[in-house]
Parts: C-alpha cells; sequence; structure tokens
C-alpha cells in the first residue's frame, strides 16, 4: 500500500455499504477537477473556484435524466490529503453510488483507492501523525460512547501534542549540547550541565506520563502484572516470598538475583502475576552477567502494568533511588522495606507504605494498596485508541529508558557525546512512535486495516 503512487488521483465510495438517506464518493488527487467537472455541472464551474466551497451540483445518468447533488470541493492543500479534493453527497443509493464512482474511474488518471489511502495520503503529507491516523480508525471501529471519546480526543491531538512538545523539546536540547561539541576546544558552553538535567528530567516526566495512558489502556484483568524493582540487596526477593509463599534465594550480598522470578498472587479478590527482579543499578562498565540481569529486568519493567519501588530502610537513599522517588507518574507504589531495623528517615510524602517481612509489618496492607491500584488500572479512562497502544508501547518505554540513561550520564559527570548518543536514541523512538521514521511494513499493517474510501 505505502508504495502506491501519491500523484495517481483515486477515488472511492466513503460511506458505508447499504441503503441511506445519504452517499458519498470521494476523491482526492490532481486529476480531481477534471474528473468531476465532466460528471457534475456546478455554478460557477469549478475552474474558476479558488478556495474551498459547498455547491449544489445535478449529475446527468443517461437516461434517468438529472440527479441534484451536494458537491464539496477543495482546490488547494487545505484539504485532509493536503491535495485538490471533492465530495460528491447525494441519495444513498448503492447502484447510483457505483455508476458514478465507474463512471469517474473512466479516467485514465484516476483509480480505486486501496483501503485507508485517503488517511494515508494525510499522513504522509504531515496533515496527521501516526497516533491520529489510528485514531481515525478508532472512530471508524467505536464500539461505543467511551470508545468514541477516546478515538476523537486522539485525534484531536491528545497524544501527539504531548510527544511533540518532547520531540521539539529534545531536538533543541541536541542541538545545543552538539554546538557545545563542535566548540569544545574554544571552552564555549552553550548549555550548563545543570540547565541539562533539569530539561531532561521535564522531558522524562513528560513522556513517563504518556507512557501511563498508554499502559492504562492495556490493562487486562486477567493477566495483570506487578513489578519488584529497587537497587540491590532492597530486600525485594524477602517480599516477593512473603507474598506469593515463593522460594527466592535471599542473603545480605547485594546481587544476588541475577535473573527474574514469577509466582501468582491475590490483591482484593484480583489475580495478580508478581515479578522479582534482580537489583537496577548504574554501571559504566558492566560484566557480561550485570548486563544480561539488567536488560531482564529492565524487560519486566517494560510489560509491568504495577511498579512497585523497594526502598532499603536500613540505609540512607543513594542517588538513584532519590531520582527514582521523583518519578511519581512512573511508580504506582513506593515503599519502604526494612522497617525492622533502624530506619533511615524518608520524607512520608515520598513513600506510600513502611513493610517489614520479618515481623510482618505493612504487609496486609501492602496488598490491600495493589488491590486498590490493580481495581484502578483496569478501569482507568485511557485517552489512546488500542491499536495504538499496542503499537506504541515499546518505543515510548525505549525512548523514556533513554532518556533517564542520558540524566544518569550527566550525573556521572561523563563525555556529552554519550549523552547525545542516548538522546538520538530517545528521538528515533519517539519517531517511530509519531511516524516520522517509518517502514513501508508499518504502514500497511496501520493502513491495511481500514475499509476503502477512508
Amino acid at each position: 500500500m505505502s508504495r502506491l503512487s501519491i500523484d495517481d488521483t483515486i477515488a472511492a465510495i466513503a460511506s458505508p455499504p447499504g441503503p441511506g438517506i445519504r452517499g458519498i464518493v470521494r476523491l482526492s488527487g490532481p486529476a480531481t477537477e477534471r474528473s468531476v467537472s465532466r460528471l457534475v455541472q456546478t455554478e460557477p464551474p469549478l475552474s474558476s473556484i479558488l478556495s474551498a466551497r459547498s455547491l449544489a451540483g445535478t449529475i446527468r445518468i443517461d437516461s434517468w435524466g438529472e440527479i441534484p447533488c451536494q458537491l464539496l470541493y477543495w482546490p488547494d492543500s487545505r484539504s485532509y490529503t493536503r491535495q485538490p479534493s471533492a465530495e460528491i453527497h447525494m441519495t444513498g443509493s448503492r447502484p447510483l453510488l457505483e455508476w458514478i464512482l465507474e463512471r469517474i474511474c473512466r479516467e485514465e488518471a484516476v483509480r480505486l483507492a486501496t483501503p485507508g489511502e485517503f488517511t494515508l495520503r494525510a499522513f504522509l503529507s504531515g496533515r496527521i501523525d501516526l497516533t491520529q491516523a489510528e485514531a481515525v480508525l478508532g472512530v471508524i471501529e467505536a464500539a461505543g460512547s467511551h470508545d468514541l471519546e477516546t478515538a476523537l480526543s486522539q485525534l484531536a491531538g491528545g497524544l501527539a501534542t504531548p510527544l511533540s512538545d518532547a520531540r521539539k523539546e529534545l531536538l533543541y536540547l541536541l542541538a545545543e549540547l552538539e554546538a557545545g561539541l563542535d566548540f569544545a576546544e574554544e571552552d564555549i558552553e552553550f548549555l550548563s550541565r545543570q540547565e541539562l538535567s533539569t530539561r531532561l528530567a521535564s522531558c522524562h516526566q513528560a513522556l513517563e506520563r504518556t507512557s501511563q495512558q498508554v499502559a492504562g489502556r492495556k490493562v487486562n484483568q486477567s493477566d495483570l502484572k506487578a513489578v519488584l524493582v529497587g537497587w540491590p540487596n532492597a530486600g525485594k526477593s524477602s517480599l516477593f516470598n512473603q507474598l506469593v509463599d515463593g522460594q527466592a534465594i535471599v542473603s545480605g550480598e547485594a546481587g544476588t538475583t541475577r535473573d527474574y522470578l514469577t509466582g501468582k498472587m491475590w490483591a482484593d479478590s484480583i489475580p495478580i502475576e508478581l515479578v522479582d527482579t534482580a537489583g537496577l543499578e548504574f554501571h559504566e562498565q558492566p560484566t557480561p552477567i550485570e548486563s544480561a540481569a539488567q536488560a531482564a529486568t529492565r524487560q519486566q519493567l517494560e510489560q509491568a502494568d504495577l511498579r512497585i519501588l523497594c526502598l532499603d530502610g536500613s540505609r540512607p537513599i543513594n542517588q538513584w533511588e532519590r531520582e527514582q522517588l521523583e518519578r511519581s507518574s512512573f511508580y504506582h507504589i513506593r515503599l519502604q522495606t526494612k522497617a525492622d531495623q533502624p530506619v533511615s528517615p524518608i520524607d512520608a510524602e515520598q513513600i506510600d507504605l513502611r513493610t517489614s517481612t520479618v515481623t510482618g509489618i505493612g504487609i496486609d496492607q501492602l496488598k490491600s494498596t495493589m488491590g486498590q491500584v490493580a481495581c484502578q488500572l483496569q478501569n482507568s479512562e485511557s485517552s489512546v485508541v488500542h491499536a495504538t497502544a499496542v503499537r506504541v508501547e515499546n518505543s515510548l518505554w525505549l525512548a523514556t529508558e533513554s532518556i533517564q540513561r542520558a540524566r544518569e550520564t550527566v550525573r556521572a559527570g561523563l563525555g556529552d557525546e554519550l549523552v547525545a548518543a542516548e538522546m538520538r536514541r530517545a528521538l528515533d523512538q519517539l519517531g517511530q512512535v509519531v511516524g516520522t521514521i517509518y517502514t513501508d511494513d508499518l504502514l500497511d499493517v496501520v493502513f491495511g486495516k481500514f475499509c476503502i474510501g477512508k
């Protein structure tokens, strides 16, 4: 589909099959004026019209005589496809609409549109992005008022606008960062490390909020997944064993867990798959085993519906944990473990619970809180259509993680070229979400779901 020429003029019946009060035949492309003028008589003629107009017209159909119609005409790039376009509105008789379409397609420069080709042209011309194109399909396929409202919100830019804003900010940041690299020998600073860190944090928070919207659309009551995440030796495995009666190895030595474990638990009658992961930490030069463990943890976080941040209460929090506490929209529950030991103080506003697997403090409350959050996730109102959520979840996750790694690189005082590399990865992933970077196969998948005429 995506390999079809956009220089062709395309036509299709745009109204649903079956009888109706009104039927629509739609055209788009450079031959629109000539093709329509040969079939529809209007006053004034289309050749004299310079801006979008609605015109009364007539169509002479062989021996049937003249039939009235309404013609909507866009002679320039202000149409849906940014091409000359027209819609012929008339009585919704299927034989009559097919007769008109057949006459139009007799023109050498006009052919029948493929499914979704009008919306594909709108996307390729920059009229809409890929998330809005999927919203068009969401409007068509809406099964109820909520689905329709969700699709219309996304079509109006509910997802495109925050993603576009994040992309623009990252592009500006990257331009300033790379300008500084070009003048590194002159010791000219275009962007301070503090400003870079602050603006990266703002982008990170915006993308996490969007990721939450997408995740909320995908939650399914039968397979909700909760993931325990934290620094090594933060008490995740002990908590896992307590919640699911599991067999995770528990040790005072940091880094005992190298893979992830899963177990089934119930929270307020909601089934939850609980995952115990290897501790997340930032290494400049990780070993192959450490890299594999970190990759497995990040993969589980990517797939998680409910994320639980575990903070070791027996010691002061470190810089990584402090940064995680700032990610309020990312973690659903923030808890301090090992509450039976001398607890290192953390502001009460920063955590939700304190637990101890030794004394049982907070365990029942944790289960109850998990059940409440799970219920909220299942009933959450999302402004993202399901098809978009399925397609973009992984790219959004990778973009968010790249920005987080860029922040960690800044914090570690490493070179700007490493920060820039992570920012470029984030931009590539966001480009795949909105469609500034795409493949023919991706467009075939997205637009192949449409019906002809849309």
